[in-house]
């Protein structure tokens, strides 16, 4: 189970740390949402969900390897801020900059980029666009109610279909768009 590590004290629902857990997963679906993507599940940990994605390394695609670690740093950058957003303050992905650090490097070697901060800085603003839309910013609670009521039920797993058709009530399915063609563009036509 997953414990609380931080001195922040927030308030209302956020107090409850299962609570803050719903709200950074909301983060991880809603950001998987902005991004176009279909997510298989949500499992009520610290962690991204399972999106079809996850599957894009097939037949040494290279590309489609830099979408999936540029998508993960967006949606660990997400959860992080849907907490900050919801709950004024950041206690659920404590360990996720590192790993935003890591994957920034990797992306980064892909790339022949030598600044993985640059990497890492453009793929937070990313995130932040999305959480900036009203829409994104309103569904945040609702969602995480939603998540942490399927807790309460006893489902630690969240179906994807579940989820989605919960999204469905706050915010569209963007069109569908090939990743990389719109990677530091999103939001803007």
């Amino acid at each position: 189970m997953y414990s609380e590590t931080t001195t922040q004290a927030p308030e209302g629902q956020c107090a409850d740390l299962a609570f803050r857990l719903a709200v950074y997963e909301a983060g991880h679906a809603l950001t998987a949402r902005a991004l176009g993507l279909k997510i298989l599940s949500v499992r009520m940990l610290p962690r991204p969900p399972v999106l079809i994605s996850d599957k894009a390394f097939a037949n040494n695609d290279w590309e489609s390897f830099a979408e999936m670690l540029e998508i993960r740093v967006i949606e660990l950058f997400g959860g992080q801020i849907a907490e900050e957003t919801a709950c004024s303050c950041n206690t659920c992905g404590i360990g996720d900059i590192a790993r935003v650090d890591e994957l920034s490097r990797l992306i980064a070697g892909l790339d022949g980029d030598p600044d993985p901060e640059s990497v890492m800085f453009r793929l937070e603003d990313v995130a932040l666009e999305i959480f900036a839309r009203p829409d994104y910013k309103d569904a945040i609670i609702p969602i995480a109610t939603f998540l942490a009521e399927q807790v309460k039920e006893g489902n630690e797993l969240i179906d994807g279909p579940d989820i989605e058709a919960e999204l469905d009530k706050y915010v569209p399915r963007p069109a569908k768009e090939k990743w990389s063609k719109r990677l530091f563009s999103f939001g803007r036509k």
